[in-house]
Parts: structure tokens; C-alpha cells; sequence
């Protein structure tokens, strides 16, 4: 162990939501896992995610984590906590021996939770990345992100995004196979989300009870990314489990339609399994007008834009 793996060490990170600007299902696999086809694009809402690791090598390793929304759980149901265990896995397959010591884990919460936003999925990103270089394991992106599928199918997208420059991506498999689309969507957007949460395992469960007769062109939209054309893209900005979501949570289409009465969006969209709606502007002003608005009307309600953060601006709740 060298000095400075025998010195505690404090790592802050940001842990950004992400949005499907598309969402396809194109089949089911054997083990009843839907088939998809997304494109996902990360925005500047974040979290905040501290790490301070205490080594001692005559101890075991020991996880504690606290946040700050008290309904969150603080043990292995949480994904950063599994997170850190995948990790300390990793380590020891790595280099011989398990970690051994203290590791404190803090998460600042903005991002809604059972949102549809990758939340969770961005935590555990966070904590991957961040034991990768705390306990100096020099694993790659690629290989980071194939770690990222043991936690679930989103957080190799978040890993991908959070530790390189690409903030968009197209997945396919069950959305864990990606392949980097740039630049990506740049536009100012309204995050909005009704008093309660969606179950994806509820909406994968019965979506194939409620057939799309719409589908997204996915080629053509990531045509339109590349291109800047959004004639191409806003067309292509389906999400078929809005079938199932906006008929079975009508609450979720009353949304929906209010988003698109605040003002004028470009688009207006469910992202993922719900509850949260997006709406995409082409101006800051515009959509900070439409966020006060829907807040105006009850909602819990978010102005962010696509992409990491811009310095100097503060993408938090209104």
C-alpha cells in the first residue's frame, strides 16, 4: 500500500440525470428482459456524491451512507452501496486482496427519485468511477462501464457519460450495449414529474399488452443529432412506453398536456418508464418561464439543459 492509500481521502463528484429523447422495444430475450432501442442523452440536473475512504489495513471493509432525503434506504438496497461491494469485488479479483477500511459515502439528493431520470443508476456511476481511481485500480471506461452492468442497464450509459466527454448515446441490448452519438442534443429543457413514482418493472411487465402503432425512425433521429437538423429529430422523439404509462397514470397525461400549454416547447415528452415529463426550449428564458408556470400548478418541476453543467449556472429546483 502506498502512502496515499494509507491517508484518508475525500472525493466529490457530480452524478447527472439523464433522458431518453427516444425509446423502442424491439423485442423480449429468453429470461423476459425487453429488447431496446434508446437514444439517451445526460442533463445538468445532478447530484452531488461524496466519498472519504479511511484505509486500515487490520480491519474488514465498512460501508456507511447517508443522504439527504431520510426515505432513502442507506443499506444494500441502495445502488451506491452496491456499487461499492461490486467494486471492493473487483479490487480483490484485481490486485489479490479486498479493501480493507472505512468508506463513507454521502449523496446530496436533486435528482427526483423513480423519476424515470437514472437517479440511482448515476449514483452507482458515480461510485464506480470514483473507487476506480480512490483505490487506484486503473480500470478503462469500457471496462468500467461492462463493471456498470452488473448494477443495471442504465449505469453503464451514466458511467460512459460521467467519465468521458460524450453526453449521448444510442443503447441497444437492454439498453447497456452503447455506442456513443456527438455531439448530441443541445437545447434548454423543463423537468416535471406529478407526486408520485412509476415502476419500471411494472411498465416493462405489461407493455406488450399495449401495442405502438407509432414507432421512432432511431437512425434518423441520430442522423438529426449529428446534423443539427431538428426536423429530423423532434419527429423521431417517441417513447413507446407511453402507451402503457400515460393510460394507466392518467395524472402523468394531464402533465403532459399542461407542459405543452406553458409555452412554447419544441417538444414534450415522457422520459423512460415516467412519471417525469420533459420539454425541450430553445432558449433559457422560455423554459424557466414554462418551469415557474407548471410549478404554479402543484408539479415538482426542474430547468436544466442537455449536457454537463455550464459553468457559471445553477441548474437546480426553482
Amino acid at each position: 500500500m502506498t502512502k496515499e492509500q494509507s491517508r484518508s481521502v475525500q472525493l466529490n463528484l457530480r452524478s447527472y440525470a439523464k433522458i431518453n429523447l427516444s425509446l423502442d422495444v424491439t423485442g423480449v430475450r429468453d429470461d423476459g428482459y425487453h429488447l431496446l432501442e434508446t437514444v439517451m442523452q445526460q442533463v445538468s440536473l445532478y447530484d452531488d456524491i461524496g466519498i472519504r475512504w479511511e484505509p486500515d489495513s487490520c480491519g474488514e471493509l465498512k460501508i456507511t451512507v447517508t443522504n439527504s432525503k431520510p426515505y432513502l434506504p442507506v443499506d444494500s438496497r441502495n445502488l451506491a452501496y452496491k456499487a461499492a461491494l461490486v467494486m471492493a469485488e473487483q479490487a480483490e479479483s484485481l490486485i489479490g486482496k479486498r479493501p480493507r477500511g472505512v468508506l463513507k459515502i454521502h449523496i446530496e439528493k436533486r435528482i427526483p427519485v423513480a423519476a424515470g431520470l437514472g437517479g440511482g443508476s448515476g449514483n452507482a456511476a458515480a461510485m464506480v468511477i470514483g473507487l476506480n481511481r480512490l483505490w487506484e485500480m486503473k480500470i478503462d471506461t469500457p471496462g468500467l462501464c461492462a463493471i456498470g452492468t452488473l448494477l443495471g442497464a442504465d449505469v453503464p450509459f451514466c458511467i460512459l457519460t460521467q467519465n468521458s466527454r460524450y453526453t449521448c448515446a444510442l443503447g441497444t441490448g437492454i439498453g447497456e450495449v452503447l455506442t456513443p452519438v456527438k455531439p448530441g442534443m443541445k437545447k434548454h429543457i423543463v423537468l416535471a414529474k406529478p407526486a408520485f413514482g412509476v415502476s419500471t418493472k411494472e411498465v416493462f411487465r405489461e407493455i406488450d399488452r399495449f401495442p405502438s402503432s407509432e414507432r421512432p425512425d432511431t437512425q434518423e433521429l441520430i442522423k438529426g443529432l449529428k446534423q443539427g437538423d431538428m426536423d429530423r429529430v423532434y419527429p423521431n422523439m417517441i417513447n413507446i412506453l407511453e402507451n402503457y404509462t400515460l393510460k394507466c397514470y392518467p395524472e402523468v397525461q394531464t402533465l403532459k398536456d399542461r407542459m405543452s400549454a406553458a409555452g412554447d416547447a419544441e417538444k414534450v415528452l415522457m422520459s423512460g418508464s415516467g412519471p417525469t415529463v420533459m420539454a425541450i426550449y430553445n432558449n433559457y428564458g422560455s423554459a424557466r418561464r414554462a418551469c415557474l408556470e407548471i410549478r404554479r400548478h402543484g408539479y415538482e418541476a426542474y430547468w436544466a439543459h442537455t449536457g454537463k453543467e455550464i459553468r457559471g449556472e445553477r441548474n437546480d429546483k426553482l
